[in-house]
């Protein structure tokens, strides 16, 4: 099984159905030029659910700081991109195809139903309550500007939680 360390957590996924873009050389070539990718991808076999994990460390904000303005921005360009990708992927475009030859092969097709999409984004954060009571705020917005591009992808919706949170969901994470 794979393991990474990413923003202060440790993820582990299943062996031969997992990636990185970052990793990927075919995606690698496409850098710099104002993409963006999420953190992590693999093929849930269980749930017959293509999951998709973007993580975030702001666990060395203070007690006064507040979650950074750009950050929505940043989610919604990551999630947009990323699907962006996949559908290069999907639709066998010439880039999409160099892309797939890096990605497990119960990756490279669209999932059709009842597979499904998972979009989850993990924001490692300290206990503080008021930092903790920015993410419904920020949830709901993220939810708003993204509703028609998840709807064309079958997607339900975005979840955006704090690490805590995620690790009795389960998700794949522990803290390192």
């Amino acid at each position: 099984m794979p393991i990474y360390e990413e923003s202060g957590l440790r993820i582990t996924l299943p062996d031969g159905e997992s990636f990185r873009f970052q990793d990927c050389p075919s995606y690698q070539i496409l850098n710099g030029k104002n993409l963006s990718e999420i953190d992590f991808g693999w093929w849930d076999a269980s749930k017959d659910t293509l999951c998709l994990l973007e993580v975030k460390d702001y666990s060395g904000l203070s007690p006064s700081e507040r979650l950074p303005q750009h950050l929505l921005d940043k989610l919604i360009n990551k999630v947009t991109d990323t699907l962006m990708l996949l559908s290069s992927v999907w639709f066998a475009s010439l880039q999409g195809q160099q892309i797939c030859s890096d990605l497990p092969v119960s990756c490279q097709t669209f999932p059709i139903k009842p597979k499904k999409i998972k979009i989850v984004i993990i924001l490692k954060i300290n206990s503080d309550i008021k930092i903790r009571d920015e993410l419904s705020p920020i949830k709901t917005r993220l939810k708003d500007k993204l509703l028609g591009r998840l709807q064309l992808f079958d997607i339900k919706h975005v979840t955006l939680v704090d690490h805590e949170t995620a690790i009795k969901m389960p998700l794949p994470i522990e803290v390192i």
